[in-house]
Order: structure tokens, then sequence, then C-alpha cells
């Protein structure tokens, strides 16, 4: 099987569209292995397929491989005025097609992304094929009654940089806010100092896949 990173291809809605996964060395001794999907922010839009890399989980994955034993998903959304929730379809294709091709384990499955993609980390957490066992928006924003409605029972881990100026910290306090008042547990971590670029510190906290594994359906 190959490792690393792989590109691959599926048709939908008649249009051959890319989207990258990774695949840990050790997949043979992990079956059946954890999944991550991971959604890019504005800025990793396009159809190249291969921007989604730059940011996020795969960017902490090249510093610190061992770190995470898991399948990688990374779709990419075409425009950037579009926000995930528009590619619910596209992205339930892509997961189907994900899970014919590797053995995932359905009771360990998390959702993650940053900035639009943290948006659409809340909106879509119980909107998918999947189950997410656990989540971390960063830098994300959300309806705070909605979150507090369809996430109550979902093990969250909100990040974003104190100083956000184009994100507002209160995009993801407010969701936290909404969350405990419903009788949910997440965790926040806001950064002093930090602008929108949360994702730097966030991706690299070594507790984050750590936090994700020890959360199963």
């Amino acid at each position: 099987m190959i490792h690393g990173f792989v590109e691959r291809y599926i048709t939908f809605r008649g249009e051959l569209r890319t989207f990258m996964v990774y695949v840990p060395r050790e997949i043979e001794s992990l079956q059946p292995i954890p999944a991550i999907l991971h959604l890019h922010g504005r800025g990793e839009s396009g159809e190249d397929g291969t921007k989604p890399l730059i940011h996020g989980v795969p960017r902490s994955i090249l510093f610190a491989r061992d770190r995470w034993p898991f399948i990688v998903v990374m779709p990419q959304k075409r425009k950037e005025t579009e926000l995930w929730p528009e590619e619910r379809d596209f992205l339930n294709a892509v997961l189907e097609k994900v899970e014919s091709e590797y053995a995932i384990d359905p009771h360990r499955r998390y959702l993650t992304g940053l900035s639009q993609g943290g948006n659409g980390t809340f909106a879509l957490a119980t909107k998918l094929r999947w189950h997410f066992a656990a989540i971390a928006p960063v830098c994300g924003w959300c309806d705070p009654a909605t979150a507090a409605k369809e996430l109550v029972n979902i093990p969250l881990w909100a990040f974003h940089g104190a100083t956000d100026d184009v994100v507002k910290p209160s995009g993801s306090i407010l969701a936290v806010e909404a969350l405990r008042e419903a009788g949910a547990t997440p965790k926040l971590t806001l950064y002093p100092g930090v602008g929108h670029n949360s994702w730097e510190k966030a991706y690299m906290e070594e507790a984050l896949p750590k936090w994700f594994l020890s959360h199963t359906l």
C-alpha cells in the first residue's frame, strides 16, 4: 500500500475532482484505522487538489508525523466565496470513496478545519455520512443556538487567536458558552496575541491528536 500524501480522484456530477489522502506508514498495524476529515480555509480553495496541504493537520504531519496515526482526508472546495456546507454532497461522495479503499474504524472518525473549515466543522458535524467521535474547529464561527442544539453530544475542542480580526474570537467563544449552558463540556483554547493564523499553534498542540483518540463512538 502506498504511504504518505496520496492524490486521489473522484467523478462527481460528471466532473473529475481531486482530493488528497494521508496514509500513515504503520497503517497495516493500525487497522481498523482512525480517520480525520480536514477542511481547509478560504485561501486553499481551488481545483489543483494540493493547496489543502499548506496548513493545518497536513503541515503538522510534516513536523511530527508520529503524532498522527490517522488516515487524513483532505478535500478541496472550488470557490473561495463558497462555504463548506455548500459542498456537503461532494464531501459525502469523497467519504464514501475513502471508505471503499481503506479499512477505517467507524468508531474513531474525527472532524476538524480552520477558518472557513472551522465554520464547516461546526456546521457539518452532524450532517455528513460519517458520525464523528470528536470535532476541533479552529478560528471558526457558527450560530451559537444551533451549536447548542446540534453539537451538545459531540466532544468539542475549539481554538482561536485572541486578537483575530478576520474571524472574531467570539465566533468560538459564543459557541462554547452556548454548549456549556446546554450541559456540554467543550474545551476552548484562546491564544493571547495571536491573530487569524491560530492554526499554526493549534495543530502543533501535541495533545490534540491524543485528545481525538481519547474519544470513540
